[in-house]
């Protein structure tokens, strides 16, 4: 098959194309997962005996098997029991897992003989499947997530004792170090906001049963100026109507070119059916003039007709509009030639300008011909509205992939992150 066929198939059925192509991606990737999940095989031992894996980090895995007995093959689940410690590995992971915790357990200080931001108590040592859970001495200077109290700390410094207990099934190991801790390191400046916050508070302390406190004047000998703070709930008020003043600008811009655009589709759309009507009258005998009020006219009445059953369900067409108008227009007197040219020039499309131009040539030069360009006119227009229709019906197609393609990531999302999740390294 060349490439000329293959261009040939995908723009004659786009849609069936692109569907069968999300199909083959799905087969390539339920095969690549089907493979990984079920291509696997038993190992053995030295012996040649079947065996299974068990979890190095200590974790009970279930297992999903088959078996078969004679002739006969089930499905069965086995729980597998994470790999255990003897007692010589276990004393080696018990040093190894204090080593961790003394590394983990600083944060972001530098070094347990000056902490002066919280320390890190970890609840578990993940890669030795153990648990971790501390006791301290000093709770009144640091809480058991490790936070300082910066109120009881004092610059010289506290020692605190901190007791590790790691876990393990039934065995338990227990140490202890010490940390001594300070209050946190603060610029001037915050040094200087916080005297300031401390003499705010003692005088709220002091005032509480008047009906105002007194703001401190000074801080450090430095002269101190109060002032409301910026409040910013008018700014979001601000925001959100200026925000929602352009949202309403766009979407009635929007509105306004879908409507636009619905319009000339409804135009091209009606203009086969005119052409032909306008054909058939000139056909039968009737004048440029007759056969336009003619077409003109139906639709008014038929408009009229609707009006009086419902004012919603009279459907207001531009291009049978700008039909009436033209002939109350030359009704009134105006130049028959000149409004067709201008009703080609109102509605605003080439196919609408070429047939107000033909009649206009028409009527100077007679009415010889003029069926046999309306007759082409026709067929041209019959074409273009086969092509609208069919560009209309590949835009429905391609809206429903959206769906579709949402359908796929579900699908996708449902397979492969279960399949990740399973992988051990």
């Amino acid at each position: 098959m060349n490439r000329a066929t293959v261009n040939k198939i995908f723009q004659k059925h786009p849609v069936y194309v692109k569907a069968g192509m999300i199909a083959v991606i799905s087969i390539i990737i339920f095969g690549c997962v089907y493979s990984k999940d079920n291509g696997k095989k038993l190992e053995k031992d030295e012996k040649g005996r079947e065996i299974l894996r068990r979890n190095e980090s200590g974790k009970d895995e279930l297992k999903n098997m088959k078996v078969k007995i004679d002739e006969k093959q089930e499905d069965i689940s086995i729980s597998v029991s994470g790999k255990k410690y003897d007692e010589e590995e276990l004393k080696n992971a018990f040093s190894e897992a204090e080593k961790e915790v003394e590394q983990a357990v600083l944060g972001k200080n530098k070094s347990l003989d000056e902490v002066r931001s919280d320390l890190n108590l970890i609840t578990s040592v993940p890669e030795k499947n153990m648990k971790v859970s501390w006791e301290l001495d000093r709770y009144d200077v640091m809480d058991i997530q490790g936070h300082l109290q910066q109120d009881n700390l004092s610059t010289e410094g506290t020692l605190i004792k901190l007791t590790v207990i790691l876990t393990y099934e039934d065995e338990e190991e227990r140490y202890e170090f010490y940390a001594k801790v300070f209050p946190s390191e603060l610029s001037a400046d915050k040094e200087e906001m916080r005297q300031l916050q401390e003499k705010v508070e003692e005088a709220d302390k002091k005032t509480k049963t008047k009906d105002y406190i007194v703001l401190p004047e000074q801080v450090n000998g430095k002269k101190v100026i109060w002032a409301y703070g910026v409040q910013t709930r008018a700014y979001g008020i601000l925001v959100m109507g200026i925000g929602f003043a352009v949202f309403v600008i766009i979407s009635s811009s929007q509105k306004e070119k879908e409507e636009k655009k619905k319009e000339f589709r409804e135009m091209k759309l009606d203009y086969p059916q005119i052409i032909n009507k306008f054909n058939l009258y000139i056909k039968s005998g009737m004048t440029i003039r007759k056969a336009w009020f003619k077409i003109a006219g139906e639709y008014e009445k038929d408009q009229k007709e609707k009006e009086q059953i419902s004012a919603k369900a009279c459907g207001r067409k531009k291009a049978y509009e700008e039909m009436v108008n033209v002939m109350y227009k030359i009704s009134g007197g105006a130049s028959e030639g000149e409004c067709y040219e201008e009703y080609g020039i109102r509605c605003n499309l080439s196919e609408y300008r070429k047939f107000g131009m033909m009649l206009s040539q028409n009527l100077r030069k007679g009415t010889r011909g003029l069926t046999e360009l309306l007759e082409r006119e026709a067929e041209d227009a019959f074409e273009q509205r086969k092509n609208l229709a069919k560009k209309a019906g590949e835009e429905a197609g391609t809206k429903l992939m959206i769906p579709l393609f949402l359908m796929l990531i579900i699908v996708f999302a449902i397979v492969i992150v279960p399949a990740f999740f399973s992988i051990r390294i």
